[in-house]
């Protein structure tokens, strides 16, 4: 199961936290990365945020990987969940009758 992270550090976060946290979530990200969990990961320029696309086994798996950000409380996220185009049209073709 996939789904792209959208995640953004709180503006009210001093930058001395952010400083001293900040390590430790690239030293994360590296780790899931190398286990394969992270698809793809991307910065979003000009702002505080990061881009990912996890692949993982079970909702418990991506709740993990979520919960244990270093950065999880001075963060805000969005979660969505993905699909291919190909399964996306073969449900729509068995939705809508064709």
């Amino acid at each position: 199961m996939k789904f792209l992270i959208l995640q953004k550090i709180k503006r009210e976060v001093p930058t001395e936290v952010w400083a001293k946290l900040f390590p430790a979530q690239i030293k994360y990200l590296d780790d899931l990365e190398k286990e394969e969990k992270i698809e793809v990961s991307y910065h979003l320029i000009g702002q505080q945020a990061n881009l990912l696309i996890v692949d993982v086994d079970s909702d418990e798996e991506l709740s993990r990987i979520i919960s244990e950000d270093p950065l999880f409380f001075y963060s805000e996220r969005k979660v969505y969940p993905l699909t291919t185009r190909e399964n996306h049209k073969k449900y729509l073709k068995q939705l809508l009758g064709f």
